[in-house]
């Protein structure tokens, strides 16, 4: 019975939705992460910039939330790889950033970074839940 269960409860994770998370945060990942497991999704997150390019592109999650800061440029060059490779350009990219100057520069540089909602930090769970369900529907 706790096989079947177990079973089950797996064939109901391999049908949710994967959100790939970004940020240097940890505990700002922990608490977004279980929020998001909370509404059903699957969930992947990283502090690590260098490899996150590797693993997106192996694991191609349904969604990317990628969080930027003025003092690293690694999330720039991230959004800007993601951006230009065929591997992950398909992908719905959210940006989020504390800072509105960040976003202003995303939204005039498109064409280069991509992006398709962005979100001013700090926001409310469901201004993330609302931007990930217009991307890709609910979990």
């Amino acid at each position: 019975m706790d096989t079947t269960l177990s079973a089950h409860e797996e064939a109901r994770q391999g049908d949710r939705k994967h959100v790939f998370m970004v940020n240097h945060d940890p505990k700002f990942l922990d608490v977004v992460r279980e929020l998001l497991q909370d509404a059903s999704y699957n969930v992947t997150t990283t502090n690590f910039v260098p490899r996150t390019w590797d693993q997106i592109a192996a694991l191609q999650p349904d969604l990317l939330v990628i969080d930027l800061s003025r003092l690293s440029g690694a999330g720039w060059d991230l959004l800007e790889q993601l951006h230009a490779q065929g591997v992950t350009h398909r992908i719905p990219v959210i940006v989020t950033a504390t800072d509105p100057g960040l976003l202003a520069r995303v939204e005039r540089e498109r064409d280069r970074y991509g992006g398709d909602k962005l979100v001013t930090k700090p926001f409310h769970v469901e201004v993330l839940l609302d931007a990930i369900e217009a991307l890709i529907g609910t979990a």
